[in-house]
């Protein structure tokens, strides 16, 4: 069996080390890229600039929260590495449901029947996602969000902590739904929040999604 390595040192590569270590993964090892590099123990496990691994021994992870910078990690490193697939054990997914590679799925998920999760999509705590939802690759989820059932998540989405998506509704690739925002129609791709839901001009910043 392969060690598992997870890019991200920060707050969400934290967390997703202690679900894997629930999970049962062995030889977890925490990495960045050589700049950001500062410790080489965080929370218990080993730390190793990026530089120093070697992606071959390890299966991979990427819990960094924003969906943009999480693609081009995997695409500065897919062409040599394995990909592990995290659902924590205290989730509920149905059977009916295809998870794909890269997928992390933390405590208190709930995933109903005929869903459909693309690669390297991030999941978070006590986030819902009803019947029949098709969720795209690199879509971020963040804790307590609810998307109802039949809705179609585009690549690239991010949903802030509380969101509420309608039943049936399509959000465009790229966009970024607020903390707490209620999404009631389709959105194009755009920043929103509120309730209901409004697009707003300002982007927010990478640091500011956790």
């Amino acid at each position: 069996m392969k060690k598992l390595a997870i890019f991200g040192v920060g707050g969400a590569g934290r967390e997703v080390a202690e679900w894997a270590r629930v999970c049962g993964f062995q030889g977890i090892t925490l990495t960045v890229d050589d700049n950001y590099f500062t410790n080489s123990i965080i929370n218990g496990f080993p730390s190793i600039p990026f530089s120093q691994m070697v992606i071959e021994e390890y299966e991979w992870l990427v819990a960094v929260a924003d969906p943009s910078l999480r693609a081009v990690i995997v695409k500065k490193i897919e062409n040599r590495a394995e990909f592990a697939t995290l659902v924590h054990p205290n989730s509920t997914v149905q059977s009916s449901s295809q998870i794909g590679e890269g997928v992390l799925v933390g405590p208190g998920v709930v995933i109903a029947n005929h869903v459909k999760i693309g690669k390297h999509v991030f999941v978070n705590s006590q986030s819902y996602i009803g019947h029949d939802g098709d969720i795209g690759d690199y879509v971020t989820i963040s804790p307590r969000a609810t998307v109802l059932g039949n809705c179609k998540i585009e690549s690239h989405v991010f949903l802030g902590a509380n969101s509420s998506i309608k039943e049936g509704t399509t959000i465009s690739s790229g966009t970024f739904v607020g903390m707490g925002a209620v999404v009631i129609k389709n959105l194009s791709e755009g920043v929103y929040v509120g309730n209901p839901a409004r697009e707003i001009s300002s982007p927010p910043l990478a640091k500011d999604m956790g």
